[in-house]
């Protein structure tokens, strides 16, 4: 179910105050100038897939549905290929619910203005798997599930997100028009392959709420508990992902450059993470040559960090899901964990409350992390550690699809 509450922070788009179901028509003007005022969403939705496109344009506006144009045409002929009826198995709306003077692009204040009859539909509808058609439709969704930038388009096309808010799969792809005035077969054939991917999908994302990440995260104060389980996790057997949290970038950066904690995930809900002093380094060492596989993101970072303040080599590296993430898709900007945490399981940005602290002030290469609420830093670097284990399991199972092994 969708939770009422405050719009999410997000710098690059404003965001009104208000409560989010009530929209804010009068702050673009456009139901006045438009034949169908505040067009309601249709279709029967009988396979519960709503598409959200970007504003209707003239000849929905006339007939007072959407998607029916040129780009409407183009998207219905992809779908009949499928088995798909837009229709009879989808609901179909708008970013923007009311034409645009002249068919202009819609803008950010236009879209902020209507987001509430975007959430509107979705809690009548309760569909199972969303489909963003373009820009507009991703300034309109994903800032509410996402602290960050829903452009560009290239960036996100394809992902099919399991959103927790709404319990449902939210697939962009680009938008209909847009591939029709580029005109290339390659691009037509990738937005089928898109359309092909989303429509397989089947039910919702989870079954039950699930459960936060963070109540998994066991804190260790006490240096010498944490040394216990270091040594009794280097006995075992199977991957884990390690991580550490530091003072700056590098380890050659003076005797300020420090690791402040670090962590270890051991199981699908097992990580712990405690401060990096007292006995802990030296129960770090053991575990970093030991025979147990190990996973980072950009192992290269604790790689070095290993050699230069434990003197040693971390032994039998397993996975980077920094590097497996652009070998499986080699666009820019997403091979970040805390990207692949979100496309890949639905887990939102979990460092707000870390974020003052990670951030280096003016020339100084050093950041304040030495000086962050231990439990939030813990917790924090403990959610690193979980998520790549198991964005880790995800990759591994997608390279293995990908390349037939």
């Amino acid at each position: 179910m969708i939770k009422d509450g405050f719009w999410p922070e997000e710098k690059r788009f404003t965001k009104p105050v208000r409560d989010p179901y009530v929209a804010m028509c009068g702050a673009c003007g456009l139901s006045k100038h438009c034949k169908s005022p505040k067009m309601p969403h249709t279709g029967q939705g009988r396979k519960r897939i709503l598409f959200i496109a970007e504003a209707p344009g003239e000849e929905e506006d006339r007939r007072n549905v959407q998607l029916i144009g040129q780009a409407g045409q183009f998207l219905r002929r992809h779908l009949a290929q499928l088995h798909v009826d837009l229709d009879v198995d989808c609901w179909k709306t708008n970013a923007v619910i009311c034409r645009p003077v002249n068919n202009e692009k819609p803008t950010s204040t236009m879209i902020n203005a209507c987001q509430a009859n975007v959430l509107a539909t979705i809690r009548k509808t309760h569909p199972h798997v969303i489909v963003l058609l373009g820009e507009s439709a991703n300034i309109s969704l994903l800032p509410l599930i996402w602290d960050g930038d829903p452009t560009p388009v290239g960036k996100w096309v394809g992902w099919t997100i399991p959103s927790r808010r709404f319990n449902a799969w939210v697939c962009p792809t680009y938008h209909p028009s847009f591939i029709i005035r580029a005109g290339d077969n390659a691009l037509e054939l990738l937005f089928h392959k898109h359309l092909a991917k989303f429509m397989k999908l089947r039910g919702r994302p989870y079954s039950e709420k699930p459960v936060q990440e963070e109540s998994f995260v066991e804190c260790i104060y006490r240096p010498a508990k944490a040394a216990r389980l270091i040594r009794e996790i280097t006995e075992g057997r199977g991957p884990t992902a390690f991580d550490y949290e530091t003072t700056c970038l590098k380890p050659d950066w003076g005797e300020e450059a420090k690791i402040v904690s670090a962590s270890i995930c051991w199981g699908h809900n097992k990580v712990a993470a405690f401060p990096f002093c007292g006995d802990v380094p030296e129960a770090m060492r053991s575990y970093l040559r030991c025979p147990r596989p190990k996973i980072a993101s950009n192992l290269k970072f604790e790689e070095r960090w290993s050699r230069t303040k434990l003197n040693t080599r971390v032994r039998n590296w397993y996975w980077d899901t920094m590097q497996a993430a652009h070998v499986l898709d080699f666009r820019r900007g997403i091979t970040s964990i805390k990207f692949q945490a979100f496309v890949l399981l639905g887990v939102g940005q979990y460092n707000d409350t870390i974020k003052p602290y990670i951030e280096s002030k003016g020339t100084s290469h050093l950041n304040r992390m030495a000086h962050a609420p231990l439990n939030e830093l813990l917790v924090y670097n403990g959610l690193d550690s979980l998520l790549e284990y198991r964005v880790a399991k995800i990759q591994v199972n997608a390279m293995r699809e990908k390349y037939k092994e």
